[in-house]
Formats: C-alpha cells, sequence, structure tokens
C-alpha cells in the first residue's frame, strides 16, 4: 500500500470548486439557501482569492482541513493598524483529532508574524481558542429595546417619521452616500468602495438606508448593527422607527460611544457590558500606543507611568506608557521596574473587561483601560 502524500500550505486556484464544497459539507450548508458564498461574499467570492487566503490540508490530493485568514486595516483616528480574522475553520469529520487543525492555525499565526499583522480575531469556544493565544476581549455594551420600553418612555411625545429602506447592490447613490458617510467616521476597517456593499451585507444581513423626507439620513446593517448617523441627535427617533417597523432590538455599541450608550439606556429595557470577541495582540506597543491616543482623544485620562514586560504570543515586548495632561507616549523600555504579564493576562489587561491585576493597580492608570478595541460585526469574517 503506497504512503499517503501530505500537502500543509496555503491553498492553490485549482482548488476552489473543491474547497467551497468542502467547507459547506463541514458546516453543514446544502449549497443552495445555505452557502459560504452568500453567507461572506467579501471572503468567498471567487475574485477575493479565498484559497490563497486559506491555509489547507491535503492527503493525496482530498482535503482534510482548511482554515481562512483574511486581512483588513483597522483606521484609528488615522493610524492603521494591520489586522487578519480567522474563519471557517473546517476539518472532515473523519479525520478529527489528527492534528489537521492545529496544523493549519499554526501555519495561519506564524505568517502573521511574519508579516507584521498587529492583532488578529476570532469568534469561538474560549478555551478552545486560548491555545493559539486568542482571548476575549474588545468592551461592549449591549441594551436591548422593546415596543414596551418605548411606549412607555415616549407616551406623549410624537414620533417623526423616517423610512427604512433595504439596499441592493443597484441602489448606488445610496451605496455611496453609506460609503463616504462610513469613510468619515474616526474608527473603522477601511473597505475598498467597489467592495462596500459585499462587506456590508456580510452574515446574510439586510443594508438599510435611513431616509427622512426623501433625504439620507444614515444606514445600519442588519439589527442596527454599525449604526451610522449624519445627525447623532437623531439616534432615539431612529431607534423608535426601527422598533416599531421591525420588532424588538440588541444594540451592540462600542464601550467608548458613552453618548450613544447614555441616549439608549433612558428609554432601553436592560443593559449589559462585556467582550465582544475574541482577539490576538502580535504588536502590543503598537495596539497600546494606537488605542490609547484614541481614547485619549475621547475623555480626560489621568496623569502617570506604567512600564509592561508582555510575555506577548509573538515574543517578549517592553514598553513604558506614559500620559501628561492628556498627552499618550508609548515607547520601548530596556530598564527598570515593569509589571509582567503572560500573554493572556495581557489581553485582559489591556482590553477586557476585567483584569484582576488593572484593577489593583493606582486609579489614574485604570482610567487608560480597557483600550477601545472593537470590530464592528461586518467586518468579522
Amino acid at each position: 500500500m503506497s504512503e499517503s502524500i501530505f500537502y500543509k500550505g496555503r491553498g492553490t486556484p485549482e482548488m476552489y470548486d473543491d474547497l467551497m464544497d468542502f467547507m459547506n459539507y463541514v458546516f453543514g450548508f446544502n449549497g443552495d439557501g445555505s452557502d459560504f458564498k452568500k453567507l461572506l461574499p467579501k471572503c468567498y467570492n471567487k475574485e477575493y482569492d479565498p484559497c490563497y487566503n486559506n491555509y489547507v490540508v491535503t492527503e493525496n490530493g482530498k482535503l482534510r482541513a482548511a482554515i481562512g485568514a483574511y486581512d483588513y486595516d483597522l483606521s484609528v483616528g488615522g493610524e492603521i493598524l494591520k489586522t487578519r480574522g480567522i474563519g471557517n475553520v473546517a476539518v472532515h469529520p473523519y479525520f478529527r483529532s489528527m492534528g489537521y487543525m492545529k496544523d493549519c492555525m499554526h501555519m495561519a499565526l506564524r505568517d502573521m508574524i511574519a508579516d507584521g499583522v498587529d492583532f488578529s480575531l476570532l469568534g469561538g469556544q474560549r478555551q478552545r481558542y486560548q491555545h493559539f493565544g486568542f482571548e476575549q476581549a474588545g468592551a461592549q455594551y449591549v441594551v436591548s429595546v422593546d415596543r414596551g420600553n418605548l411606549r412607555r418612555a415616549f407616551e406623549d411625545v410624537p414620533l417623526p417619521e423616517y423610512e427604512l429602506r433595504d439596499v441592493t447592490g443597484a441602489d448606488e447613490e445610496l451605496i455611496e452616500k453609506m460609503y463616504t458617510l462610513h469613510s468619515a467616521r474616526d474608527y473603522r476597517m477601511l473597505r475598498p468602495r467597489e467592495d462596500f456593499f459585499n462587506i456590508a451585507c456580510s452574515w446574510r444581513s439586510n443594508v438599510t438606508a435611513i431616509l427622512k423626507d426623501g433625504e439620507f439620513r444614515g444606514y445600519f446593517t442588519g439589527g442596527l448593527h454599525e449604526l451610522t448617523l449624519i445627525d447623532p441627535a437623531e439616534l432615539t427617533d431612529v431607534v423608535r422607527n426601527y422598533v416599531k417597523q421591525r420588532g424588538d432590538v440588541s444594540i451592540d455599541v462600542p464601550a467608548w460611544e458613552t453618548e450613544t450608550v447614555g441616549a439608549l439606556s433612558t428609554f432601553g429595557g436592560g443593559i449589559s457590558y462585556g467582550n465582544s470577541e475574541m482577539f490576538n495582540i502580535l504588536n502590543y506597543r503598537h495596539v497600546t500606543e494606537t488605542l490609547l491616543k484614541f481614547k485619549a482623544s475621547r475623555e480626560t485620562l489621568g496623569d502617570g507611568e506604567l512600564t509592561l514586560f508582555i510575555h506577548g504570543f509573538a515574543g517578549d515586548e517592553r514598553f513604558r506608557i506614559a500620559v501628561k495632561n492628556n498627552e499618550v507616549t508609548v515607547e520601548p523600555s530596556a530598564a527598570g521596574d515593569a509589571l509582567e504579564l503572560d500573554h493572556l493576562e495581557a489581553i485582559s489587561f489591556l482590553a477586557g473587561i476585567f483584569s484582576l491585576k488593572r484593577g489593583a493597580l493606582p486609579v489614574a492608570f485604570r482610567s487608560w483601560f480597557p483600550l477601545p478595541l472593537f470590530v464592528d460585526t461586518a467586518d468579522h469574517v
């Protein structure tokens, strides 16, 4: 009997049809109503080269495992953080527990480090992905709003009418307005104009334009995800119209958008606070500097200096954070006392909703964290 021939590496263009069939099979999709190309066209349409963006294991030419790794650039106050999201973690059910998923994850993470990726993100079972350096982080609030909340909160308050118009790929004028509004945000994934609609409708989400008297006022995806308005003062009226027209909703808001959370909390039925996703920070100094400067642009931070020594997934990092008069500097530091953190501890310390070591710090330092780490649902993979 001849020995099996294995290939472990990036996919090749000729694998496209087999890769799509393989992933649909592993995830129980029928290839028609449920299909990766319909779920995430931004990743799996042929022109986006999903084969190159997948790490695969084949045996005698047959796919045994595949993991996607997809690049996006996060613009934060004009500074770019390189991100690479992990998706479609797929192992053939007859070939599980053979280490193929580990092979693919290690290949993907090795290349992230070599390519200078700042952080990665994924969704999945926490303990499973902690083995690969991922930890829950990204503070967000979730506010629930239902008809009963609004009926009582606005009993005698007239409701201005807004049209919530679902957009198709043919609505070029509205898509252009959405793209322009999205591009004005100071915290956003950079989306090419030609791909904006495909990205916005990820996860089979409707993309909805908000109109008042026929005038474009903003947009959202799915159930009020990524709600972006020309005038934030219209938030309450837009939410009221959404619930009236489409039903109860839970709205996820990055924790630093305090004005939005405050407005929603005045009439919402409940509010929760938690981590939004699992992240693997690969360049701690750059991520810390970028996100802390952004936080300082939105609120007042306490003065102080703190040196961290982090045993990171991509290697050790030692740097000093200093804040004075709300000016932030983050610089490499070779000597002196430092707070030592292992990799998973560091993610929670810097960007999670809870950290014992962070809680033990003086109050001025605690005002710096959690860092504003968040990725819109449409940009998940």
